[in-house]
């Protein structure tokens, strides 16, 4: 674990394996909407034997100080300076829902940090359900929720104890920056942009998810030059969590694929 000041912040951070000179990949791992990068410390772990990695607490969330944004572009360049503050001059960005939108971010401004994309769970654009929108208003202010299946991200076979260890994950998170997540999500629009992210990607979706179905990452895999697909079966919305041994293999197996590395 550690921490960076970045633009007066306070950013917390979590890690596993070597970050100076790990003899694979330097993976940097960006959390969805209202988390924190605990939610990547079984992945993370599991890729210790080989492969260096960094989770961000984005700011308001989990350790890290702030308020949370209204955009993907603050966002992303919290994640750069992150890496500055790391010494990292090259990695992998892994995002996960908002994540996958804050690294496509990064894919368009701060191009020269990437050696590889893993988009999980996400698109080119981010539309929101509306009461999902309403609910999070009224967390804010207070109000009873209105009526939403609580299974609704998730496949049906995965177990409660899965959704209660994530649902357990996102309960610490002051509600008003949970709807600021939320909003960027839903204002994020990089359909008409993907289509020049040069850098060798990877796009990874459950079969079973609503929020970000399979259409959005065959999208991504058609119209960026670089992207490959990979679906998960008996998985939706969080497949790291729900399928977590496939997951970690897929990963594994397009980590193994990128280009070999300068690490300074």
């Amino acid at each position: 674990m550690g921490s960076a000041t970045i633009d007066g912040l306070k950013i917390h951070y979590h890690t596993a394996g070597d970050l100076a000179a790990p003899p694979g990949r330097r993976i940097l791992y960006v959390h969805g909407t209202g988390c924190d990068g605990r939610v990547w410390a079984r992945h993370m772990a599991a890729l210790a034997d080989r492969h260096a990695a960094v989770a961000i607490d984005l700011p308001g969330h989990g350790r890290s100080e702030g308020d949370g944004f209204r955009g993907v572009a603050d966002y992303a360049y919290c994640v750069a300076r992150l890496a500055a503050h790391l010494g990292w001059d090259r990695c992998v960005v892994a995002g996960h829902s908002l994540g996958g939108g804050i690294a496509l971010a990064l894919a368009v401004y701060h191009a020269e940090l990437l050696d590889g994309l893993l988009l999980i769970d996400t698109g080119a654009r981010l539309r929101v359900d509306p009461v999902i929108l309403e609910n999070a208003r009224r967390a804010v202010e207070g109000e009873p929720p209105l009526a939403l299946d609580p299974r609704m991200g998730y496949a049906k076979s995965t177990p409660q104890s899965v959704i209660d260890e994530i649902e357990a994950l996102t309960a610490d998170t002051d509600p008003r920056v949970t709807y600021k997540d939320w909003i960027s999500d839903d204002s994020f629009d990089f359909m008409s942009r993907v289509s020049g992210i040069q850098v060798p990607s990877l796009a990874i979706c459950g079969d079973e998810d609503r929020f970000t179905p399979v259409k959005y990452h065959v999208y991504l895999r058609d119209r960026m030059p670089n992207c490959q697909l990979a679906i998960i079966t008996r998985a939706g919305h969080w497949t790291y969590a729900e399928q977590p041994q496939t997951f970690d293999r897929v990963v594994r197996s397009y980590l193994d694929t990128l280009p070999s590395q300068r690490l300074e």
